[in-house]
């Protein structure tokens, strides 16, 4: 009897849990929720917009629709291309290569350029040569005068990063950045001059440590009369971006930046202010690719006609023998699209040509062999097979 009453117990305190939980669920609906209260769920909303359900436009071209737009990319595209190629061609550019322009023909490889280079650091007059550029078409000005290097990867990351923009502007806290390698933007390896850090060097980083350092003088050889060499005087303003003159350099003199011609001098330097060395600005806007030409100065109220000679005096001091590049100097006119260039007009022109080759084809296809709209006939009517199973 003890153990029925027990098991009783039991059954009764079993069926009063279930009668409680029972009461739970009707007052708090399933899962939890409240009675009436609508199931949460992930599925978008059932408008036309969330089911993508919206009406859209689905043309299907017929031949001479097809026909018609590849006419008109023809039309519109040719004559682009003729006009941008002519006066992509319009401007004239002359260029000549000087790297190895010293009269010391004895060295015959780069590395010996490079010694002579180094033993005659302080001596400019060894690294001085002349070379002559014969000008062929007439170029009014402003004639624009570059500087072309070879082989140089401005766009290399490690080279990118090692500047400070707050720096070179004398804004923000920037002595702390410069030798943080955590920074998007630092110094490293060119922060302190010698090692030594009381040193900071200003402007620090690889991009400025690296600033070109060719110097040119100009004359001119009229065609009329050889014996007359005239000055050719070039200026060294409005040759930088409006916003870099205004905004991205400061006016303060660099510190410890090139000062000594040793092992920790790099390129050229500048006793002036940067704000007021507009090449240096030039210099500082990298160039994406390995080949690139900067603006180095530019000759203005000077026409110069076919005949004439250019003699420019060089001090060829710009080490670019280490990763053997090239160096030339450039002068150039321009229109108003731009300097010397076929690659947009001859863009337009393949891209017009193409167009109506196409178009020819599908001409040529649509007479000997026509289809009618929606004809069905060429469809294969094979049975699709899966394979075995």
């Amino acid at each position: 009897l003890k153990q029925n009453d027990s098991f009783a117990v039991h059954v009764v305190d079993i069926q009063a849990a279930m009668a409680d939980d029972n009461t739970e669920k009707v007052s708090t609906g399933c899962c939890g929720r409240k009675k009436g209260e609508k199931p949460k769920t992930k599925e978008p909303r059932d408008t036309k917009i969330t089911q993508q359900t919206l009406p859209a436009c689905k043309p299907v071209y017929e031949r001479q629709w097809v026909l018609l737009i590849f006419l008109l990319v023809t039309i519109v595209f040719i004559p682009v291309g003729v006009v941008c190629l002519v006066y992509g061609l319009k401007a004239v550019e002359i260029s000549q290569q000087y790297d190895s322009c010293w009269t010391n023909s004895s060295l015959t490889n780069n590395e010996e350029r490079q010694n002579y280079l180094w033993q005659n650091s302080q001596n400019p007059a060894a690294l001085g040569c002349t070379v002559n550029i014969r000008i062929t078409d007439e170029m009014a000005s402003p004639i624009y005068v570059y500087y072309e290097i070879h082989g140089m990867y401005q766009n290399h990351r490690r080279y990118v990063r090692s500047h400070v923009d707050q720096q070179l502007a004398d804004t923000g806290k920037w002595q702390g950045v410069v030798n943080d390698e955590k920074q998007s933007q630092n110094c490293v390896p060119i922060v302190y001059y010698g090692g030594n850090d009381s040193q900071l060097i200003n402007p620090c980083g690889l991009v400025a440590w690296t600033f070109f350092n060719d110097s040119y003088t100009f004359a001119l050889q009229s065609d009329t009369n050889r014996s007359v060499v005239v000055p050719l005087p070039v200026s060294d303003q409005g040759i930088a971006f409006s916003s870099d003159v205004e905004h991205r350099f400061a006016n303060y003199t660099p510190q410890y930046y090139n000062f000594e011609m040793n092992q920790n001098r790099g390129g050229g330097t500048f006793n002036t202010t940067l704000k007021q060395n507009e090449r240096f600005m030039v210099w500082m806007r990298l160039s994406h690719m390995a080949r690139f030409k900067k603006l180095w100065g530019i000759i203005e109220n000077q026409t110069l006609y076919p005949g004439d000679i250019v003699s420019v005096s060089i001090t060829n001091q710009y080490n670019t023998f280490s990763f053997d590049g090239k160096k030339y100097i450039v002068l150039s006119t321009t229109t108003w699209l731009g300097g010397h260039s076929v690659f947009l007009g001859a863009a337009y022109l393949a891209t017009g040509g193409l167009s109506l080759v196409f178009a020819i084809i599908f001409l040529i296809i649509t007479m000997v062999k026509p289809r009618g709209f929606g004809d069905t006939s060429s469809l294969s009517k094979q049975p699709v097979t899966t394979g075995d199973a």
